[in-house]
């Protein structure tokens, strides 16, 4: 005790210094002027059970309006705040995370005025594993003309993860709307699957490319007053007209008229009298002919 006391006594003037500094420091911040701001902390989460996840809206920051001393304030905002939630042992269901100002350790004579959102609200679900096929959606019209043969994806399934109660009843993964309104031929489109505002993520992250097969589409049309023409011997033909039916791509199709079509009989070897000759069509490119009505004419030769 006297070995205490008799410390007291020794460096009398500078103990006596650093009491007037501490005072004159609590007097200077004391008076200060006070200052209030919204500090952003970010908002973390930590500890959650790898069978578990998050399925409510989580706030990427809070907001916490506090009052202190100019200077004290001026440098929390030039620091990097957050604030972590222990999620160790917490189970699927909705919890409630009230905060007040002792939920902060900010520094002495700062206070908490105010907490936004609060009190924090989390959903915790239990989770589940699935591999399912990925099923392309497409959208708008193909150009007048074409149509879509198949589609396919790469890869076609996919292994997502998320809460049991939305997975169980999955039987696809869609992608996102692939647009159909410029395609004109076979083609490789990048695409995405959309969760539609579920809560899944993808076990692996891969691109993922579907594969358009879009072919010109094909009609049946039947072409009446096809003129029949004699070759290469003059004749009188009987009937000098054939109806055609055709199958081939509509834009080749569409247009086209008795005119642009040609149908002839061999005359070559056509000796006097009456004959019946095969009625031959030499068709654009492209074109198939299913049907000659009639499949052939008569044909007699001119004197």
């Amino acid at each position: 005790m006297a070995d205490w006391l008799a410390s007291l006594g020794r460096n009398r003037g500078l103990k006596l210094l650093a009491l007037l500094l501490a005072v004159a420091l609590w007097f200077a911040v004391g008076s200060e002027e006070r200052t209030e701001i919204t500090l952003n902390l970010s908002l973390e989460l930590a500890n959650l059970d790898a069978k578990m996840m998050v399925i409510s809206e989580v706030p990427a920051s809070l907001q916490v309006r506090v009052m202190g001393p100019g200077s004290v304030v001026r440098k929390l905002t030039q620091s990097r705040l957050s604030y972590t939630i222990d999620l160790s042992g917490y189970q699927s269901g909705r919890h409630s995370f009230p905060l007040g100002p002792n939920s902060f350790a900010f520094p002495h004579g700062v206070t908490v005025t105010r907490i936004q959102p609060n009190p924090l609200t989390l959903t915790l679900a239990v989770t589940l594993t699935r591999t399912l096929p990925i099923k392309p959606v497409l959208e708008g019209r193909l150009p007048e003309g074409y149509e879509v043969v198949e589609v396919k994806t790469r890869p076609a399934q996919i292994t997502v993860k998320g809460p049991s109660s939305e997975l169980t009843a999955l039987k696809f993964i869609p992608t996102l709307p692939i647009d159909l309104t410029t395609l004109t031929g076979s083609t490789t489109v990048a695409t995405d699957v959309d969760f539609n505002k579920l809560h899944l993520t993808v076990k692996d992250q891969v691109s993922i490319l579907a594969d358009l097969t879009i072919t010109a589409r094909e009609i049946i049309r039947t072409i009446s007053g096809v003129q029949v023409v004699a070759s290469p011997v003059p004749a009188r033909l009987s009937p000098a007209q054939a109806t055609l039916t055709l199958k081939g791509p509509w834009a080749s199709l569409k247009d086209l008229k008795p005119k642009d079509l040609k149908a002839t009989v061999d005359t070559q070897n056509l000796a006097s009298g009456r004959r019946r000759l095969k009625v031959a069509v030499d068709l654009p490119a492209g074109l198939q002919l299913l049907k000659v009505q009639p499949d052939s004419v008569s044909a007699q030769a001119l004197k």
